[in-house]
């Protein structure tokens, strides 16, 4: 096995300033699976960009058996610069502008030159690393069945996230924009794709990237590329729960919250209560189905109709 590294040009922009993105490539000697691995393309989520680091380090030491493993570890580097999420101070969000445009904006243009990249390798799986708020759990997101072109496509994404180990979440297009992610783009051209949300955002959060790498490293194993990795344990739940960031608040104030990341809640329990500054309580957010907890908003401040908790709810 032989791992490479190289820097690749993302200003076909009429650019005044030369601007490249690193990749890395771990390649066997034996043909096999290609997996591509994306991280940091939302700019303060830097854990990602940990989780290549942590996987490539264990491929140098203990091999690949078969196929190759390419990684983008780190996309968005003007957002990673300013710690933002967004790509420029057009606050253009890079992982809303996929397949992208050659002709199209700084975004659609960078996107296309990374959709075209990955698609080139004929790609076997993609696995796009995120992070969530600062305290959320690692999880996986797959699109709802609807996004897939066709059940091969979806029925193989299900098979890889679950090999993942980590609790498997349906995302929304009534809450989340699936449509022109990289995720969404690479399943349209029918290819298995899921993303893994690796716990908090803005610094590295060990535990997360412990997380993450383990799960790509299963997910490796259940496709023959390595040996030398365990199979991971299988999630609380078998089928994808659905994600919602219900309910909502309808007032401001300061919110404390009855409920921990990772825990499991019923309909009807209180989640959260809203105060205001002389202290009396001016609403109980109350959950709107059985399931678990995904993450807690990040500031104590609130605002009516802001999102303050993500959920995993039971179909």
């Amino acid at each position: 096995m032989r791992i490479s590294r190289r820097l690749i040009d993302i200003t076909g922009l009429r650019d005044i300033i030369q601007r490249r993105i690193p990749v890395l490539v771990a390649e066997s000697k034996h043909p096999g699976p290609v997996v591509w691995l994306t991280a940091c393309i939302h700019g303060d989520e830097v854990g990602g960009t940990a989780i290549v680091h942590d996987v490539f380090a264990r491929l140098r030491k203990k091999g690949l058996s078969r196929g190759a493993v390419h990684a983008f570890p780190l996309i968005n580097s003007m957002g990673f610069e300013n710690v933002s999420r967004y790509l420029n101070t057009d606050r253009e969000d890079l992982n809303r502008c996929f397949p992208g445009n050659p002709r199209g904006s700084m975004g659609e243009q960078i996107a296309r030159r990374l959709y075209d990249t990955i698609m080139k390798s004929a790609p076997s799986l993609v696995i796009d690393l995120h992070n969530d708020w600062v305290q959320s759990i690692p999880h996986v997101l797959v699109d709802p069945p609807d996004a897939y072109p066709d059940g091969q496509t979806a029925s193989r994404t299900l098979e890889l996230a679950r090999a993942s180990g980590l609790l498997l979440v349906e995302d929304s297009d009534v809450f989340h924009p699936l449509r022109n992610t990289l995720a969404g783009a690479v399943v349209d051209a029918g290819v298995p794709a899921y993303t893994i949300e690796a716990g908090g955002a803005y610094a590295v959060v060990e535990e997360g990237v412990a997380a993450g790498t383990d799960a790509v490293l299963a997910t490796l194993r259940s496709m023959e590329m390595i040996d030398w990795f365990a199979a991971a344990e299988p999630a609380a739940t078998a089928e994808p729960l659905r994600y919602t960031n219900r309910p909502l608040c309808s007032t401001s104030g300061l919110i404390r919250f009855d409920v921990r990341p990772g825990q499991k809640i019923r309909e009807g329990q209180r989640l959260a209560e809203v105060f205001s500054a002389f202290g009396s309580r001016e609403e109980s957010l109350l959950a709107t189905s059985h399931g678990f907890v995904l993450g807690l908003e990040d500031h104590a401040r609130v605002l009516p109709g802001r999102e303050v908790i993500a959920i995993a709810e039971e179909h």
